[in-house]
């Protein structure tokens, strides 16, 4: 009865009319006429059943007969059993009849599996009566069904991945999202509860914490993605792995970390490959360019027209291949560091308009004019004259490969506030969409125009990047359908700053 009370207490305005009322309904519940306390029954929320102690039913508010789905007519003055007699041997049956022959309440969960929903019941039996009390929970339980469903899956594609999860908070604290992928209070027990709480000690080694945490900090801070590569020593050897770092919350970053080991141990492989390889054919390359180039020039006596067209043949192929060799070898170079730079204060136009000279036979082979534009001059810089003529070359070579016949290719010199720039361009079907993402990387090239055959290893704008990013340059690209255009911009040289420009491009290379 007083669970009953306490059902019904939210209706009353303060504690003491809510005594009162309490107070005047056990002193005159016999008495007191039906129509009003089922009044006040009608106000509740929940589904309201009263039965007396032989199971008919005495009253229904309007939650319960549609809980139920019948009318008044059709339950008032009948045994549960005699309409539910499918309910009298199941689990609910068997708890209302413990609950009822045992004098104490009982609460419980049913489903109404014919439309889906589910309600909360609760038996308080007295004397005289037996009240069941429902309410209706559907929207919770969804709610928590999909949740669990959500869960689910998400544990489910987290396992799927390779990589190693970690949510890590911004005082250290390390929690591995695959195991626990529903974690959400960062609220640390006294304890380490289920070792569920790790440090940032235990993932990355010592002397790489202080600039991890930074670069934590500096992802929390302006909303970055951070990536580092860092190495273990482990009990079966040494271990690469890769972190990226993104954040996953306003105090927490999520870290993907992936194990590297063999990729690092193939590019090892391939660069020691590229390396023996490439010294080992650049000196009988040069040896067989010598020899052919001396008996071209007669030294072994006049030659005939055709022995002198054949010799062309294996000069020019030879020289490719001495290209190929230079370009494998600028790779190995670049990958491991050891490229020599040798700086000087050049004037820009000057090292472009080498270039150009160097090109024009090139691009008379392809029926293309180069056309120089000069925008400023006098633009000093601070670079490596050989490999910025390699990198302009580069970009002279692919637009006279793309640009059509009869055609120009556009190379134009021009400085802005702290920075000169070389832009080529050509007038070629422009750059795929889909090749794109993929220009600068190595061994790759695009589709070659219909009416041209072109060559080459796809190391060129690799390299070029490479060299302009080490003369602290960048390298970008804009294309259309009416052509492309690549970009090489570089830091202007100002003279009375020579020791701290020259400090900052390597200048002791």
């Amino acid at each position: 009865m007083n669970e009953f009370f306490e059902k019904i207490k939210g209706f009353f305005k303060d504690e003491p009319s809510f005594v009162e009322a309490k107070q005047l309904l056990l002193k005159n519940w016999e008495k007191i006429t039906p129509p009003y306390l089922y009044g006040i029954l009608e106000t509740v929320r929940d589904s309201v059943f009263i039965l007396d102690t032989n199971w008919t039913y005495l009253y229904l508010n309007s939650r319960a007969l549609e809980m139920v789905g019948m009318e008044s007519s059709q339950i008032i003055g009948k045994e549960i059993w005699e309409l539910f007699p499918q309910v009298k041997d199941s689990e609910i049956g068997k708890k209302i009849l413990i609950a009822v022959n045992e004098k104490r309440g009982m609460q419980f969960e049913e489903v109404h599996q014919d439309t889906e929903r589910w309600y909360d019941l609760s038996v308080h039996p007295s004397e005289k009566y037996i009240f069941i009390l429902g309410k209706e929970v559907t929207s919770q339980k969804k709610v928590e069904k999909g949740y669990e469903s959500a869960v689910s899956k998400n544990r489910a594609i987290l396992n799927s991945i390779p990589d190693k999860l970690y949510r890590i908070h911004k005082d250290g604290t390390v929690i591995d999202y695959k195991m626990f992928p529903d974690f959400a209070d960062w609220e640390t027990p006294a304890q380490n509860t289920d070792g569920m709480f790790n440090t940032m000690e235990s993932l990355f080694p010592e002397d790489r914490l202080d600039s991890i945490r930074s670069m934590i900090f500096q992802v929390l801070t302006l909303d970055l993605t951070q990536t580092v590569e860092y190495s273990k020593e482990e009990y079966d050897g040494t271990k690469f792995y890769e972190a990226r770092i993104a954040k996953s919350g306003n105090d927490e970053v999520l870290a993907i970390i992936r194990n590297i080991t063999e990729r690092k141990r193939t590019e090892q492989l391939k660069n020691e490959f590229i390396s023996l390889v490439s010294h080992e054919l650049r000196t009988p390359l040069t040896s067989v360019k010598g020899a052919i180039e001396l008996l071209i020039g007669g030294v072994a006596g006049e030659l005939s027209n055709q022995a002198k067209s054949l010799l062309n043949i294996c000069r020019k192929n030879t020289l490719r291949l001495v290209r190929f060799v230079t370009d494998l070898l600028d790779i190995e170079a670049l990958d491991s560091g050891n490229i020599n730079f040798k700086y000087k204060s050049y004037f820009l136009e000057e090292i472009v308009q080498t270039s150009i000279d160097g090109m024009r036979t090139f691009a008379e082979q392809y029926h293309v004019l180069l056309n120089y534009v000069k925008e400023a001059e006098s633009i000093t810089v601070f670079v490596d004259e050989d490999r910025l003529n390699h990198c302009i070359t580069n970009l002279i070579s692919n637009a006279v490969k793309y640009t059509p016949k009869y055609s120009e290719v556009m190379i134009l010199v021009g400085r802005g506030d702290s920075e000169a720039y070389i832009k080529v361009s050509d007038k070629g079907p422009g750059i795929d969409p889909v090749f794109q993402p993929r220009l600068f990387h190595r061994f790759t090239q695009g589709a070659p125009p219909k009416d041209k055959l072109v060559g080459g290893t796809g190391l060129g704008l690799s390299i070029t990047k490479g060299f302009v990013e080490a003369m602290k340059g960048t390298i970008d690209f804009e294309t259309g359908s009416d052509g492309s255009t690549f970009i090489i911009k570089l830091p202007l040289y100002e003279t009375n700053h020579f020791g701290n420009f020259a400090q900052g491009m390597g200048a002791n290379q």
